[in-house]
């Protein structure tokens, strides 16, 4: 029966690529590429365990659901940081590759000028799915390399979708003859899809909150795949790709409030949609036609690859990023996309490209899918290879401004982003020496405008570093959110100056040991900070002391934050540490215009004798006044050191803060 076929052919593809992928997981190798070696595997030209009738299906289904994620996930977000050159560098990755394209198969190909615009649009789109995986997969879609590629397919993947529009329209009939009738009834389509995209933009997130609100899970994951399938099953009405309304259905919901969970609700399954889609993609490729033109599909894919590369890595020189940085963005673009595969299908329908012509157009991409993310993991290695034999200092990313020549003993701040721009102002506001480098562009702008010396260059190299002054430096701080440059930026100096205060940040707390190693004296890693941050506040809430508040901190920052890592500790220590601060303890306490003691003499407070508590110094203007004596008179901006117990100093605070207190020093 078909039923039971269908579901066969599902069972034995989930099947093969779990195992497939679960090995090639093993081996670190991404799993994409088993999931497209096992369709190769079970495909009608492999060891047909799937009829060759049903992949086509299969393939649709696949990439309905995937492409509904893609359209799910297209934020603004990378665009609204990198700004105007993001546009640039995506211009000229599109714009070059069609018209490279272009030329090339209107000089060599025989096909027509359509054939020609279709395939090199199949050309220029890079995968969304694989590029974003395999970015997360490693925690790098933060990183300058992943908000450039999030960056450039999202331009690419609207402008793509807008093409395939226009495409599905003219080409509705299945021919590349359109009547003037036909195009007037695909006008009449477009105006009345305008108009549904305008009506759901308004409902749909009323829907989405209402289905979250009363639903659950259950309810929001079948919404997801209901939107999906019907956005798909619309647009065919029209005759347009079912692939193309899946997407603009995910678009329609990519604004909405509740997306951020429809989004957590559905990962699970984009898995699969992606595992179904690459399998069945892998099943469209003939093996004998493969084998029977090989050297040419190989030197076809290295070209196309190469071109890519250089063409997307010009675009990211061009708009002010260094070398390293343009050929790992070039390398994860340079694969194509899920999309060229909808374009095939397209060109095939109008009659633009035989059936051979397809299959050999399948390959090709697929080739590339697999070429690419078999080369991701080693984009950085590459990258620095070659970037490291570009001589000059304009490859490493812009206008190098030298600092000051009087910088000495100063603090060398990489990165201007929310760490390295609060440590800039506070750096600045205390009168410490410093400079930053930072190649982002509008980062750099923001130090400029906040009049902090700024070196326009790529840390990882020593030649932006020296000048920096690293060799005259005091203190270096890594605060980029890019793990191996990170690395590569500590080893460097630390290589060069082993003496040097290098205090790095991290993402995670497991990057601390390596960045250690490599000869960082201190590393603040962002989830620990963050967690330690949230427990002074909550203990301070109990009326916890302070100095046992910073007791707990420091016990728990001792020994590279070991107690949190779940490391050994001498808690022994830290317990009599604290009974120690328990019994007596040492406290600052600012005053201000408004504080109670201002212009009062210590005699008038009469701290001592009404709580216990001593005032042992007092620092004005920077200058230390100890033991002062009892006719001394407060001003604004002193600051008193109390000591006593925590009990006499509390009870101090709120005498020298106006607050009123009983006989025991407690709130009135």
């Amino acid at each position: 029966m078909p039923e039971t076929h269908f579901l066969r052919a599902i069972v034995v593809i989930l099947s093969v690529s779990l195992i497939i992928a679960w090995l090639f997981r093993k081996i670190r190798i991404p799993s994409v590429i088993g999931f497209m070696l096992a369709g190769i595997a079970i495909g009608p030209s492999g060891w047909a365990l799937v009829q060759e009738a049903q992949v086509f299906n299969l393939a649709q289904l696949g990439l309905v659901l995937l492409l509904f994620t893609v359209g799910l996930e297209l934020s603004p977000e990378p665009l609204m940081r990198a700004g105007w050159r993001l546009i640039l560098v995506a211009g000229v990755q599109v714009f070059g590759t069609l018209l490279f394209v272009f030329l090339i198969l209107h000089l060599f190909s025989p096909l027509g000028v359509f054939a020609h615009v279709m395939i090199a649009l199949a050309v220029t789109s890079s995968s969304t799915a694989i590029s974003l995986k395999l970015l997360s997969d490693r925690a790098e879609t933060a990183s300058t390399v992943g908000v450039l590629v999030a960056g450039m397919q999202l331009l690419q993947d609207i402008t793509i979708i807008v093409i395939m529009l226009a495409v599905s329209m003219f080409f509705a009939s299945g021919s590349a003859e359109t009547s003037l009738s036909g195009v007037g009834m695909q006008l009449a389509g477009l105006a009345l899809t305008i108009a549904v995209v305008f009506v759901a933009r308004r409902a749909l997130p009323r829907i989405l909150e209402e289905i979250t609100h009363y639903g659950g899970r259950e309810l929001l994951t079948l919404f997801a795949v209901l939107m999906a399938c019907g956005g798909a099953w619309v647009v065919t009405l029209l005759g347009w790709s079912p692939a193309l309304g899946a997407c603009i259905a995910g678009l329609l919901l990519a604004d909405a409030d509740h997306r951020h969970q429809l989004v957590a609700e559905i990962t699970p399954f984009r898995d699969v949609f992606n595992a179904l889609f690459f399998a069945t993609l892998g099943m469209m490729v003939d093996l004998n036609e493969v084998l029977s033109n090989l050297p040419f599909l190989a030197l076809l894919i290295a070209g196309t690859m190469l071109i890519k590369t250089v063409i997307a890595g010009g675009g990211v020189v061009c708009a002010g990023w260094p070398v390293r940085i343009a050929i790992q963005v070039g390398i994860i673009m340079s694969m194509l996309s899920e999309f060229s595969y909808v374009l095939a299908i397209q060109a095939h329908r109008a009659g633009l490209i035989e059936a051979s012509a397809l299959g050999l157009m399948i390959s090709y991409a697929v080739g590339t899918m697999m070429a690419g993310a078999l080369l991701f993991p080693v984009t950085r290695p590459i990258a620095t290879f070659l970037s490291d034999r570009v001589s000059g200092d304009a490859a490493d990313g812009g206008d190098i401004i030298a600092p000051d020549p009087s910088l000495q003993n100063h603090v060398v701040v990489i990165g201007y982003g929310p760490t390295g721009a609060n440590l800039a102002r506070m750096l600045k506001a205390t009168h410490v020496p410093h400079c930053v480098v930072e190649m982002n562009r509008s980062n750099i702008a923001a130090a400029r405008r906040a009049e902090i010396p700024v070196i326009v260059g790529d840390a990882t190299r020593m030649s932006i570093l020296k000048h920096a002054g690293i060799d005259s430096a005091r203190v270096l701080v890594v605060a980029v959110n890019d793990k191996h440059a990170t690395e590569r930026i500590v080893a460097q100096v630390a290589s060069r100056r082993p003496e040097l205060y290098i205090l790095a940040r991290s993402d995670f707390v497991n990057e601390i040991d390596r960045l250690r190693q490599l000869g960082a004296k201190m590393v603040i890693p962002q989830d620990f900070e963050t967690s330690i941050e949230i427990g002074a506040h909550v203990l301070r809430q109990f009326g916890i002391p302070d100095n046992i508040v910073e007791a707990q901190i420091a016990s728990v920052r001792a020994g590279g934050y070991a107690m949190l890592r779940g490391k050994a500790t001498d808690r022994a220590a830290t317990a009599e540490l604290i009974k120690v601060l328990e019994r007596t303890a040492t406290q600052t306490f600012y005053i201000s215009r408004q504080s109670f003691a201002c212009g009062k003499t210590i005699a008038e407070t009469d701290l001592r004798a009404r709580t216990g508590c001593m005032i042992i110094a007092v620092v004005r203007s920077q200058k230390p006044t100890t033991n002062p004596p009892p006719d001394f008179r407060f001003a604004a901006n002193d600051v008193l050191v109390l000591v006593g117990a925590h009990q006499q100093i509390e009870a101090a605070k709120k005498i020298l803060e106006g607050r009123p207190t009983t006989a025991d020093g407690t709130d009135a």
